[in-house]
C-alpha cells in the first residue's frame, strides 16, 4: 500500500521509512471490530453488522482506552465501514479525523480523494 500522496512526500523518507510504510499497521480490537462488520455484511446478518459498527464507534470514541495504537488507521477503518453504507459524510467526518491526526502519509488521502469523486459524481 502507497499511502505517500504524492511522490515528493514518499522521497522525504528515509530507507527504514520507506520500508516501513509499505505495511499497514492497526490495533487488534479495531480490526476485530472491521472484519466481524465485513462477516456479518457478507452473511446477510444485518442486525449484527449494525450491532459491531456500534461497537466499533464506542471503541473509538471512549478516551479510557490508553493502549489504542494506530489510531489514525483503525479512524479509517471506520470511515470504511461508513462508506460501504454509502453513508459518505460519516465516513468523511472519520477519514478527516484520522488525517488530523496523522497528516502525512496516511491513507486517508485516498479514501477522502476517492469519496470526493463518488459524491460530486
Amino acid at each position: 500500500m502507497i499511502r505517500g500522496i504524492t511522490e515528493e512526500v514518499i522521497s522525504l523518507r528515509i530507507l527504514m521509512e520507506k520500508l516501513w510504510m509499505d505495511n499497514a499497521e492497526v490495533d487488534s480490537r479495531s480490526f476485530l471490530y472491521y472484519l466481524q462488520y465485513l462477516t456479518y455484511g457478507g452473511l446477510g446478518e444485518r442486525y449484527k453488522q449494525v450491532c459491531t459498527l456500534i461497537k466499533f464507534v464506542i471503541y473509538m470514541s471512549d478516551t479510557s482506552y490508553i493502549n489504542l495504537y494506530h489510531h489514525e488507521t483503525a479512524l479509517n477503518l471506520l470511515g470504511h465501514c461508513y462508506e460501504m453504507r454509502s453513508s459518505y459524510r460519516a465516513a468523511l467526518n472519520f477519514y478527516a479525523v484520522s488525517l488530523i491526526g496523522q497528516p502525512h502519509n496516511n491513507a486517508a488521502c485516498w479514501h477522502v480523494n476517492r469519496l470526493m469523486r463518488i459524491m460530486n459524481g
